[in-house]
């Protein structure tokens, strides 16, 4: 480790607390840890305590301790999670007399996790993969000889499939506890159970910028709390006077970002919007404002423009947080991710326009949207802070000071807002059977869970008692959502899972194709012409695949997707995830699936086909897809060209996706079936990745779409269904007076606002 690192190193507010946190971590098994971003929680902890050879030796006795008085239970139910080669967690067969210390942290975010993994391997002057490393969804870049692992949350989840007291580990860091991402909170119930199995030897640090500490400290059973106190510079705050509205939004703000860089000190700005797309118009908007600016004569500053979000590519991210040269300024554009996930130096001034895009899944339609919602008062003091890391900063809202107090104090947990069904197949595959009464740290809504039984059931990862079936431990061996799992498993009964694995593997990956906004109307027509060429009338699906075929075609040729405006990074990541799926669909045993296809229609359907000889791949691509989303039905409204009838729910009016092919050739079946709704209202749904159908595929499966016993799913017994249903019907009444009352106190304050606003006017004008 260079001088210069060493020196870095001990400037980061967290070595003040250095001894303290070994002290606690050795003497407790839980221990919550918070500190501003930058205060070096994700890089420095997990080397603190590899580098301790009091605390190594210490947990590597307690280890031994613990393997030698475990015994196995007889009638423990055999576990049948399975991970491919790749994702396989390095769990050594014996590590009982191993002196080796196997550190795992967690992060919400797959860049948060390759970036901070590189950052702790170039202070130790390694090499990626050696001692340090990182492993997210499909990418893996670890070794048996790992000490210290940076993983995806969902990574950890999975890996406790198939070591539910996670023995390949000493120490499990749960970073950015207070995103409160979907597996995280499963994460929170996971390792809590395996630190207490393992009596000691599994110490879990629960990590954060900003937490709810009460809710922390009581589910993690009182633990002790260290606060890192970061060298945090004053930041002045200023609101606007009124709310700006949705359209004004982006004009706003690019403004309050050209007056400071006119008129500020040194100090890049921090420009947080709701979306990605919010992002890039805002940077083209800049260009031309300050283009405006410069041929009115007033000289302006030098200063870079960037965007930052999570579907970048890494290339354009690293950009980013680069240092500019001297006497020029960054105006940098970004999602909620730079808020705590991702650390950018040197930034003096924030403007922040108080909303965020998060996914809201509504169960009873199957419906995800995304939605621009106003962000918590936690996220706006995370976005505020931003500004105070290096210098004293400033802070400029785009709403008032009203507007502000009426915010929600935390962020909704993701559990609460997101399709479960994923996880309670996870849960069920590890032998936890009464998801209903999982510990959570905050319980999903009964119906948010009996809708995700549901969905399994339809798939038949589930039978009718809630009870997993061979179908369903097979589907769980794969990192996806549980009907593209189904899909896949289908297609290798149907003889396309080449085919299939490519169309998941892309859908698996950011957009294949290049990112162009509508603001640039000459790029975005260019697009539509090469889609509209490329595509096939059987459905995006399969339009998808061709695009995809062609390129490996032309020998994965760099020139070709340059001439058709194809993301070559995301083709290549896709073809990698290509080779992967194909791998554990090789694995699937035919023989445990065999009984879930002998009398399945579908499956019928295909065989005679294929005996009659009139078996076509395109086809049976079409019917795998329906074997996992045939519930996402959807009949063409005769009073409306792109509108559609969902066939359940039942009379659910649904609209086709402007991406979509039917959209570009402007041609609409009767009947298709999508495998994504989504939409920005939770109203009116989005059909987003549609497929042409055969109503007489999947009529078969109607009726047994209307006769699910969710109860009987869910093994609730028949008394507590009342009690259950009717606390959850006075706990939602109560929520909705709560909303409402808000709801008028805010109409109420914006109306006091312009009332004054007026009443000022008037004054000026009299004067």
């Amino acid at each position: 480790m260079s001088e210069e690192i060493q020196q870095f190193r001990a400037t980061l507010p967290i070595n003040e607390f250095k001894q303290e946190i070994l002290k606690q971590t050795l003497e407790n098994t839980f221990i919550i840890i918070t500190g501003d971003t930058g205060s070096g929680k994700s890089t420095q902890l997990p080397q603190y305590l590899l580098d301790d050879e009091n605390f190594r030796l210490s947990i590597c006795q307690k280890r031994k301790q613990f393997l030698e008085e475990q015994v196995e239970e007889k009638d423990q139910p055999k576990v049948q999670g399975f991970l491919s080669k790749k994702l396989k967690p390095f769990v050594q067969e014996d590590r009982k007399n191993s002196t080796d210390l196997k550190i795992v942290v967690t992060q919400p975010r797959r860049m948060a996790a390759i970036s901070m993994a590189k950052r702790v391997a170039f202070e130790r002057n390694q090499n990626i993969g050696i001692e340090v490393g990182y492993s997210i969804r499909f990418d893996n870049s670890t070794t048996n000889t790992t000490q210290l692992r940076y993983v995806t949350d969902g990574i950890l989840v999975r890996e406790c499939l198939q070591d539910k007291d996670l023995t390949g580990y000493d120490v499990v860091i749960l970073d950015e506890a207070h995103e409160r991402s979907l597996y995280t909170d499963v994460l929170f119930a996971l390792v809590k159970a395996a630190a207490k199995r393992r009596k000691g030897s599994l110490k879990v640090i629960i990590t954060s910028a900003t937490l709810n500490i009460n809710i922390f400290k009581t589910y993690f059973e009182g633990c002790p709390y260290v606060k890192v106190h970061g060298k945090s510079f004053p930041v002045e705050i200023k609101y606007a006077e009124h709310n700006i509205t949705q359209q004004k939004r982006n004009h706003d703000a690019v403004n309050a970002a050209i007056r400071m860089h006119l008129h500020e000190g040194p100090g890049d700005i921090l420009v947080f919007l709701p979306g990605s797309e919010d992002c890039e118009v805002c940077r083209k908007f800049c260009y031309e404002k300050l283009a405006e600016v410069l041929n009115s004569g007033v000289e302006v500053p030098s200063v870079l423009l960037y965007t930052l979000y999570g579907s970048q590519t890494s290339e354009d991210q690293s950009q980013v947080f680069q240092r500019a040269d001297e006497h020029t300024r960054k105006i940098i554009f970004c999602t909620n991710i730079a808020e705590t996930s991702l650390t950018i130096d040197n930034i003096g001034f924030v403007v922040d326009t108080g909303y965020v895009k998060q996914k809201v899944y509504n169960s009873r339609t199957g419906m995800d949207s995304l939605i621009i919602q106003p962000i918590s008062k936690t996220q706006a003091i995370q976005r505020t802070g931003r500004a105070g890391r290096t210098q004293s900063g400033k802070c400029y809202r785009l709403f008032s000071k009203q507007f502000y107090e009426s915010l929600q104090e935390h962020t909704t947990a993701e559990i609460m807002r997101v399709n479960l069904a994923s996880v309670m197949l996870l849960l069920k595959s590890m032998g936890i059977d009464d998801v209903v009464k999982f510990q959570f740290m905050e319980q999903p809504t009964q119906e948010a869970i009996l809708q995700s039984l549901r969905q399994l059931y339809l798939i038949q990862a589930i039978d009718e008692d809630g009870y997993i079936t061979p179908l369903g431990y097979e589907m769980s061996r794969y990192p996806l959502e549980p009907s593209y799992a189904k899909a896949l498993i289908t297609s290798k009964m149907m003889e396309c899972s080449s085919e299939m694995s490519a169309i998941v593997a892309i859908l698996s990956t950011e957009s294949i194709w290049q990112r162009i906004t509508r603001v640039d109307v000459d790029g975005y027509q260019k697009l539509q012409e090469i889609q509209q060429q490329h595509a096939d009338p059987a459905g995006d699906h399969l339009s998808l695949l061709k695009i995809f075929s062609e390129w490996r075609q032309a020998t994965f040729n760099e020139q070709f997707a340059k001439d058709n405006l194809l993301n070559l990074r995301s083709l290549r990541q896709a073809d990698n995830i290509r080779q992967q799926l194909q791998q554990l669909v090789e694995g699937t045993s035919k023989k445990k699936c065999s009984q879930f296809y002998d009398q399945d229609y579908l499956y019928k359907l295909f065989r005679k086909q294929k005996d009659l000889k009139k078996w076509n791949i395109n086809e049976s691509i079409k019917l795998a897809l329906c074997s996992g989303f045939y519930f996402n039905t959807a009949r063409k409204m005769h009073n409306g060209e792109d509108t559609y009838l969902m066939i359940y729910p039942e009379g659910t009016v649904v609209d086709t996706d402007s991406q979509s092919v039917y959209t570009v050739i402007q041609q609409y079946p009767e009947t298709v079936i999508f495998t994504e709704l989504g939409g920005t209202s939770q109203v009116r749904g989005v059909m987003k990745l549609i497929s042409e159908i055969n109503i007489e595929w999947v009529k078969p499966y109607f009726s047994n779409m209307m006769k699910v016993d969710l109860f009987k799913l869910a093994r609730i017994q028949f008394q507590q269904r009342g009690r259950d249903a009717v606390q959850e019907r006075r706990q939602k009444k109560i929520q909705e007076q709560e909303k409402q009352k808000d709801l008028e106190q805010k109409q109420k304050q914006e109306k006091h606002q312009l009332y004054k606003a007026r009443f000022e006017q008037r004054k000026k004008v009299k004067m």
